[in-house]
């Protein structure tokens, strides 16, 4: 990793009262063999479907069988899902739960969680799409602010909300050389099936439910958006650590206020919220978006994610945005004094 000041390419684009920091991490496409045809061709789909916004996005859909397909509305999707069985397969069946990141998480994985092999067209998309090493980048950053914050600790717990199957989570408690003496981990997400992966990732990592973490069924847009009901349920202050990595970007404007606030409270003072948002200039946005046909979400500029980050009420001078060289996520440090 190698730290460098941030250089923006929008005159303008970069709040001056933001502190910032521009990242660069090793990636497993670093090495890989035709990264550079690879990139080359999802960036000419990406112009292509930039400069025509007639193409719509795929949709997935029930056929009579209760089997979901994907129809596509463009053909550049067509090609895209026609050439990578493996790739429609994640589309159709995985997205948009949490189980869909593994792919990317482990790129060289033989089989998705649902068990299709993987072709070797839908593997290259896998290790080198832009969007796909902005999961694995943004992961890297939360990492290197929870460890600091892990091993400057006696105590302490970790609230991950909406962790989905947890990877980031639970590789950062693996990797970290824990000084504390007892350390708790909270995984929160509405879905059954990525909490019951979660677990099973927890347990082989010698994780003990119960001891060393716990798992919690919830709603977040109910509970952390249209109402304070788990910070009432978990207590003000009960963690020393909150995430929101990859449910963030999910939320409108106000909704997002209203998380920043509600998350913030569940904070101990000296501790750190840890959310990410895709930006608005992610170099690939239109491809994930229309030929992919990613659900909705609200990609953002440094200027919007700074006017939710003060209209939630946080002191600029609290936050740190970290922007790995990829380009596609910009993750915040809100810390608690």
């Amino acid at each position: 990793m190698s730290w460098q000041p941030f250089l923006s390419l929008i005159p303008g684009s970069v709040p001056g009262d933001l502190a910032i920091k521009h990242v660069t991490y090793s990636d497993i496409s670093d090495d890989w063999p035709m990264k550079s045809q690879v990139l080359q061709h999802i960036d000419e789909i990406n112009d292509q479907l930039t400069n025509d916004l007639t193409l719509e996005a795929p949709e997935v859909f029930l056929d009579s069988e209760g089997k979901r397909r994907i129809r596509c509305k463009n053909k550049h999707s067509e090609q895209a899902f026609r050439e990578r069985p493996a790739l429609e397969e994640w589309r159709c069946q995985l997205v948009p739960t949490a189980l869909s990141l593994w792919a990317v998480q482990h790129p060289l994985a033989e089989r998705l969680i649902s068990g299709r092999e993987v072709d070797s067209n839908s593997r290259s998309w896998f290790i080198h799409a832009n969007d796909a090493q902005g999961v694995r980048s943004r992961a890297k950053v939360m990492a290197a602010i929870a460890d600091n914050h892990i091993n400057n600790s006696v105590s302490g717990n970790w609230v991950s909300l909406a962790c989905g199957a947890a990877v980031p989570v639970l590789r950062t408690l693996r990797g970290a050389k824990l000084r504390a003496q007892k350390f708790t981990l909270l995984l929160i997400d509405h879905d059954r099936q990525s909490l019951k992966f979660a677990r099973g990732l927890a347990t082989q990592y010698g994780l003990v439910e119960g001891h060393h973490f716990q798992l919690l069924m919830r709603n977040l847009f109910d509970r952390m958006v249209a109402s304070d009901k788990l910070v009432q349920e978990l207590g003000e202050y009960s963690a020393e650590l909150v995430d929101g990595l990859g449910i963030f970007e999910y939320f409108s404007a106000p909704e997002a206020v209203h998380f920043i606030r509600h998350a913030l409270r569940l904070v101990k003072p000296g501790g750190v919220l840890i959310i990410s948002n895709m930006l608005a200039t992610s170099p690939q946005l239109a491809f994930l978006l229309r030929c992919i046909g990613w659900p909705t979400l609200y990609p953002r500029t440094l200027l919007e994610i700074r006017d939710i980050v003060l209209a939630a009420g946080v002191d600029l001078k609290n936050v740190t945005v970290t922007l790995p060289n990829d380009g596609v996520y910009a993750v915040l440090e809100i810390n608690v004094v």
